[in-house]
């Protein structure tokens, strides 16, 4: 026992920068956070759907933050009973799928800021931030042309794909850019805004159809002990449905590293960041 104890008090001071700057990202889940709520450090906020034992769908984490961690590391403590197979996917392989089959869709998917939230009463937390499911580079166009000339600006708008925001469960309804909502002319606003929405709803439905194929999940039954990094600006995550019972509550541990230090890394390394 005495031996865990000081590995376990090792592992906890271990830094990989001499003067310990680095380490987990502290968010509103803690340091280093457990699914399992009686695990959860005093004062942590346990209000996420991951605590629950449905199916989460394929997601980004911490879409209300303004910039989303950039690594999100699991490590399963304790595995359920039955299902909780965890589920990941390739967003950067996703969206190349769809601007190459659906340029239409990609486009408005780059172009559209959709909002997201994430409210804890009980912990005093209020977080909100937008942005773009596919956040590409703009290499110039209309914000929101006219449907009538979408096909004259998307095609050689938008370059490499830099960051992916994803969660509808925290997703609030989305609203019609600023310069439509303004339009003067009552006809002409009412008929953009349907346009908008049934742009929307189009390109959301091909989203999701390509979140669901195999072509970019991979299902793993991670087994006690078993550790999984996840770029969280680049890939997806979600799990099966689980059943948990006194004697297996499915436990995962996990922490955050945000992406300003993985790019520094990355820098150091010696590759170049865009």
């Amino acid at each position: 026992a005495s031996s865990s104890s000081a590995e376990a008090k090792a592992t906890a001071t271990t830094t990989f920068l001499p003067d310990g700057t680095d380490g987990p990202l502290r968010t509103m889940y803690g340091a280093v956070w457990s699914t399992s709520s009686s695990n959860a450090a005093p004062g942590t906020s346990t209000a996420d759907s991951a605590y629950g034992s449905g199916a989460l769908p394929l997601h980004t984490d911490m879409t209300y933050l303004r910039d989303p961690p950039g690594v999100q590391i699991f490590a399963m403590g304790r595995p359920s009973a039955r299902g909780g197979v965890g589920v990941f996917g390739d967003g950067l392989a996703a969206s190349e799928s769809l601007r190459r089959d659906h340029p239409d869709a990609f486009d408005v998917l780059c172009r559209t800021v959709r909002r997201y939230r994430c409210v804890d009463d009980d912990g005093g937390w209020h977080l909100e931030a937008e942005g773009p499911v596919i956040r590409a580079a703009d290499r110039g166009g209309a914000p929101f042309p006219p449907r009538h000339r979408h096909h004259h600006h998307h095609h050689h708008r938008w370059g490499p794909v830099g960051m992916i925001r994803h969660n509808d469960l925290d997703r609030l309804p989305d609203l019609p850019p600023a310069d439509v909502r303004s339009i003067v002319d009552e006809r002409e606003r009412e008929m953009r805004i349907a346009e908008f929405y049934s742009d929307l709803d189009r390109a959301h439905e091909l989203w999701d159809t390509l979140l669901g194929s195999d072509d970019i999940r991979l299902r793993m039954d991670l087994r006690p002990g078993d550790m999984v990094a996840v770029a969280n600006q680049r890939c997806f995550h979600g799990r099966e449905s689980f059943t948990a019972d006194a004697d297996s509550p499915r436990s995962v541990m996990g922490c955050y590293v945000s992406q300003d230090e993985l790019n520094s890394r990355f820098r150091r390394a010696g590759y170049r960041v865009f």
